[in-house]
């Protein structure tokens, strides 16, 4: 039966995406809870500016003016590294789709259900995207909630929700690249080397890239999705549609390559 699978999916694996949302969101909620007064904003920014420029840049912490404002301090301790978090997640589910299944050998007996290979890769797609949502929803809730418990930080709520659906694409891109490499390799040790390389990576030529402008690592820099994140700016300049659509696209070309490779797939092997 059509959406038998994404419905199950949903059943038996809720309450894990719920746990991962509220997990990662109390890490953001006490890095924003902590802030003690206005005056701490420039103490930290003052200490930021001790720091080292290439240590700084891997954490988005370049910029200690703009940090010294509330919604810089948010977008730092935030949605600096909020894609890298949500992406262990899209990791894990990414790995659901088929890689644990022929882990421990019952792919064989769920596809001897009246269900077709592309029904089973695609339903467990969207069932994973939609707890997806889940996970990024719950943590921009928390962080709502830590910016209104904060006197200091009077942010406009809607800057905090533009970040987190900001989040959203390249999470489903991690998620759609690890389904990919599930579906390609037979062994789930590699495909998850091979979205772990993907993630950090992407996050690593992109902190160089910015860092060194004029160098073969800022050219490689268009290859990095995470270079069409930019998450602490978001909440500075605004969205990006055109970053946001690209790694939309992005996902649902490597989710339908998904379905294509495990059409493929000798399974037994």
């Amino acid at each position: 039966m059509v959406g038998s699978v994404f419905v199950e999916m949903l059943r038996r694996h809720w309450r894990q995406a719920v746990f991962w949302g509220l997990g990662i969101g109390a890490i953001t909620f006490l890095q924003i809870i902590v802030l003690p007064d206005v005056d701490a904003l420039q103490q930290l920014s003052e200490l930021m500016e001790t720091i080292p420029p290439a240590f700084a840049q891997m954490f988005g912490l370049n910029d200690t003016e703009y940090l010294a404002t509330p919604e810089g301090y948010v977008a730092t301790r935030t949605f600096g590294l909020l894609l890298l978090l949500v992406s262990i997640y899209a990791i894990v589910a990414g790995l659901n789709v088929t890689a644990n299944d022929e882990e421990r050998g019952v792919m064989d007996n769920v596809l001897a259900l009246p269900i077709s290979r592309w029904q089973l890769v695609l339903e467990k797609l969207l069932a994973y995207a939609v707890m997806s949502v889940l996970v990024v929803a719950i943590i921009c809730l928390l962080t709502i909630l830590a910016v209104t418990l904060t006197p200091a930080l009077g942010i406009d709520i809607g800057k905090i929700l533009l970040g987190s659906v900001n989040v959203l694409p390249g999470m489903l891109v991690v998620l759609a690249f690890t389904a990919l490499a599930g579906t390609v390799v037979r062994s789930k040790g590699l495909a998850t080397a091979l979205a772990v390389i993907f993630l950090v990576g992407s996050y690593f030529v992109d902190t160089l890239g910015r860092d060194a402008v004029n160098s073969f690592v800022a050219t490689l820099r268009t290859l990095s999705f995470h270079s069409y994140y930019d998450g602490t700016n978001v909440l500075r300049f605004g969205f990006n549609a055109g970053n946001f659509t690209l790694l939309l696209v992005v996902a649902l070309i490597m989710g339908a390559l998904s379905l294509a490779a495990y059409q493929r797939r000798d399974i037994g092997v």
